[in-house]
């Protein structure tokens, strides 16, 4: 008896809690279906488009509006189907890492994608005020 107690802390022992690491957590529980939701949607959305791009409306604002988010989707499920697979192949165990270091890490990430984002809105605006 004593020894299946011991056995059955020892497999709660590995349960995943959202004080061990935010990311392990989010994509234990929500994972697979924002991974599908984020196929469907860049299937669609290019799906939409093509259907755009071949009666002539690609180039429209409608057309560029529905690219970019069959890019952004796309991206988006290739970003969670990468970091789903590489949990389940480690067996949804815990990172090396400390939570300290992978708030750090978000935080670079964001403020450098921020960086990007910023820079090509600004050249973009740059280029239209000097088109007109």
């Amino acid at each position: 008896m004593k020894e299946e107690d011991d056995e059955r802390k020892a497999d709660f022992d590995d349960e995943i809690k959202p004080e061990e690491g935010f990311l392990r957590y989010w994509t234990f529980i929500n994972g697979e279906q924002f991974r599908l939701f984020a196929a469907l949607g860049a299937a669609f959305f290019g799906v939409l488009w093509c259907f755009l791009y071949f009666f002539g409306g690609g180039q429209t604002v409608f057309g560029t509006v529905l690219l970019v988010l069959a890019v952004i989707s796309f991206g988006a499920w290739r970003l969670l189907d990468r970091q789903v697979r590489e949990y389940e192949m480690r067996g949804w165990k815990k990172d090396k890492k400390s939570p300290a270091r992978e708030k750090t890490e978000i935080r670079v990430a964001i403020g450098l994608w921020l960086f990007i984002f910023i820079s090509i809105g600004l050249i973009l605006l740059w280029q239209w005020q000097h088109a007109h």
